[in-house]
């Protein structure tokens, strides 16, 4: 008996080690599938991209992720199979994020142009790879920042794009979050002169359904990435180091004010995809970007059931909407 006790715990203390540090991407059984998940030099840096789909010959459609330094990869496996039916999906860990975070980055490095250069490295190392001339740029919360700037300034990369939590001016999102939140406190079971500040109101966003509708934590998105086999235990270490290294360094160096007023000439198509209970990039600033951007075409699209995550939140119609989307430009 205590050697079969001893060969479990051996066994689990196997499989705990080899889940600390190995990462993988399971095959797609399909005659002309891509799987893959890989290392790649972006501009003297080393960066991990994912790449997947059923058929190599598809639309790309590159996925630029939110925080800044927040991930979305380690999301993946819960909401894009749908996607990989009708596009290659590419997941990329920026500069100083995700797996591609290290101790040793430079912080003079982690700004908006930087990343921005990064992007146009990344498309140009995804044309080479897939003949693919131009992607479906697809960007989520801060990913909306970098994605405008991209897709306005380089309309030669992208077939159009898509904003998922757009962006607009955040100077004046906390102002309207907090004007919110205050409406809610008295449902929260919290006194009216509670004071908001940089130390609840994400955890009063999360409360309220403003993050994830229906949820009152990040517990589902943790979960989720936990599960995730393309990290492995200590990449997701370095998620939350990530976010915060980036964070603290960012510099918004490309544009002087809000997207809004600066960013809104496109020669390219524009969706904006919006949950209607998203408090975090709010619904009424977006709405007043999008009324604003002048494009050759322009769409907007709600999500009843969704907050901040749509494309988490409400997959299959995320992944419906990316479908027709490709219809109306190929």
């Amino acid at each position: 008996m205590l050697r079969i006790i001893g060969g479990v715990l051996i066994a689990i203390l196997v499989l705990i080690s080899a889940r600390w540090f190995f990462a993988w991407t399971p095959p797609i059984f399909s005659k002309d599938a891509i799987s893959d998940l890989t290392a790649v030099e972006i501009n003297g840096d080393r960066q991990f991209l994912l790449l997947r789909g059923e058929d190599k010959s598809k639309p790309v459609l590159l996925f630029l992720h939110g925080g800044p330094g927040m991930p979305a990869m380690y999301l993946g496996h819960a909401f894009q199979r749908p996607l990989e039916k009708d596009f290659v999906v590419v997941h990329w860990d920026q500069r100083a994020s995700g797996k591609s975070y290290r101790d040793d980055i430079d912080p003079a490095l982690i700004s908006t142009s930087q990343l921005v250069a990064d992007a146009e490295a990344v498309i140009s190392y995804l044309q080479q790879r897939l003949g693919a001339e131009k992607v479906y740029l697809v960007g989520h919360s801060h990913g909306t920042y970098l994605g405008a700037l991209l897709a306005s300034r380089r309309p030669e990369l992208v077939k159009a794009y898509v904003g998922i939590g757009q962006v607009a001016d955040m100077s004046r999102e906390i102002p309207v979050q907090d004007a919110f939140l205050k409406t809610r406190l008295s449902m929260l079971g919290l006194p009216e002169s509670t004071e908001i500040s940089g130390a609840n109101r994400e955890d009063l966003l999360f409360q309220t359904g403003s993050e994830l509708y229906g949820e009152t934590s990040f517990t589902p998105l943790l979960v989720t990435g936990l599960f995730a086999p393309e990290y492995s235990l200590s990449d997701v270490m370095k998620v939350r180091a990530g976010s915060s290294f980036s964070s603290a360094n960012m510099k918004r160096d490309m544009i002087d004010g809000p997207m809004l007023e600066t960013v809104t000439q496109f020669s390219t198509p524009v969706y904006f995809v919006m949950g209607e209970h998203d408090m975090v990039t709010p619904v009424s600033l977006a709405r007043e970007y999008f009324d604003r951007v002048d494009a050759p075409k322009k769409t907007w699209i709600a999500y009843g059931s969704s907050a901040h995550f749509p494309f988490f939140e409400e997959p299959e119609k995320f992944a419906a909407d990316m479908k027709r989307i490709a219809a109306e430009n190929e």
